[in-house]
């Protein structure tokens, strides 16, 4: 099985596959999961430090419909035609949201519920519910966190205090939306609300 045999040669495959990239915008992790190479081998291609076979330069080259021959050619700027990149960045989207969701899950099934008293833990607390808990994923009033937070997670909070913890710690996690009132007997009220929930 024909390999890269020198360092030179090594050095312009890593630097057409960075073409690849920069045409396409993948980054390199979902340029391997792309070409259905695991990570750690196409990095170890990428960084050189082992020679890659012609089988597996050209299963990479017909993925993204790029020719052997054109890939070899050091006067050919390497072509990946407009539907190709289309599919490799919608690719990218799902490959991307589907790790950070899994990072997140493991995020939640693993974070330990603080414990202590104080500011600190106020601090802390706040962050594991919006972190690592699903209480934001229905939007919530602050008048109705501090009715909740007070009965499920033991943390009594007046309601200027948790508008401030929110607002310092958490801020990037969470979005505000303006929305009306309802009294008691179901009216509509004329007074606007903030309501939280996870960004």
């Amino acid at each position: 099985m024909a390999k890269t045999v020198n360092k030179e040669l090594a050095q312009f495959i890593s630097d057409r596959f960075n073409e690849i990239m920069k045409t396409t915008g993948l980054e390199l992790e979902v340029f391997a999961a792309y070409s259905k190479i695991g990570y750690s081998t196409f990095r170890t291609y990428h960084s050189r430090t082992v020679r890659i076979s012609v089988e597996t330069l050209k299963k990479i080259c017909d993925t993204y419909q790029i020719s052997l021959t054109d890939f070899f050619n050091p006067d050919k700027p390497l072509v990946v035609n407009p539907p190709v990149i289309k599919h490799v960045q919608e690719f990218q989207i799902k490959y991307l949201h589907n790790k950070n969701k899994l990072l997140k899950d493991e995020g939640i099934k693993f974070a330990a519920k603080p414990t202590g008293a104080g500011n600190k833990w106020e601090r802390e607390m706040i962050k594991y519910i919006v972190l690592h808990t699903d209480y934001f994923n229905t939007s919530r009033s602050i008048a109705e966190m501090a009715i909740d937070f007070a009965k499920d997670f033991e943390l009594v909070l007046e309601s200027g205090r948790i508008y401030e913890l929110l607002r310092k710690y958490v801020d990037h996690e969470i979005k505000r939306e303006k929305s009306t009132r309802i009294n008691h007997d179901h009216s509509t009220s004329n007074r606007m609300i903030f309501l939280y929930n996870k960004a």
